[in-house]
């Protein structure tokens, strides 16, 4: 029953998106799972918009609807940065476009291995920023609290 009610969620998500992939744009279809079988590359997923990796509660208002090639290859990227991530790779060839869903699984490595890159770096990025807002916070509150220690002494 709840897996039902989920699927429904994500129906009426993607009918909301026009059955489009959230990230690449592509029509998707509805899919049966079959036990045994692959799941269509152009079928509709559920994907969690903050990954459950991140805290991402299953819930609909963090689920977006995303064809099964972009949910795999995305991991824990942030939705935003991986969307973008596949519009610059779109325009830079936009013949990856017209065949995403037929591409041969060594350059779906390749891919991926793109946007494990491209996340190690923005983590590097946002652990620069964290540490540079700490300190400058640090160092103003030290500052403040000498500037204070002289003011009343």
């Amino acid at each position: 029953m709840r897996k039902e009610l989920l699927m429904s969620y994500i129906v009426g998500i993607a009918e909301e998106q026009d059955f489009l992939c959230y990230y690449c744009d592509h029509p998707m279809h509805k899919h049966q799972h079959v036990e045994g079988q692959p799941t269509p590359r152009d079928a509709i997923t559920k994907d969690h918009y903050i990954a459950r990796a991140w805290g991402g509660l299953t819930h609909p208002s963090n689920m977006v609807a995303a064809c099964c090639q972009c949910n795999n290859l995305r991991g824990d990227i942030e939705a935003e940065a991986f969307k973008n991530l596949m519009w610059k790779w779109f325009k830079r060839n936009p013949y990856l476009w017209i065949r995403w869903h037929n591409v041969a699984n060594e350059e779906l490595y390749e891919l991926k291995l793109q946007c494990i890159r491209v996340y190690e770096r923005q983590l590097r990025g946002k652990a620069q920023r964290y540490i540079e807002f700490a300190y400058h916070h640090f160092d103003f509150t030290f500052r403040e609290r000498r500037r204070l220690a002289l003011t009343y002494a």
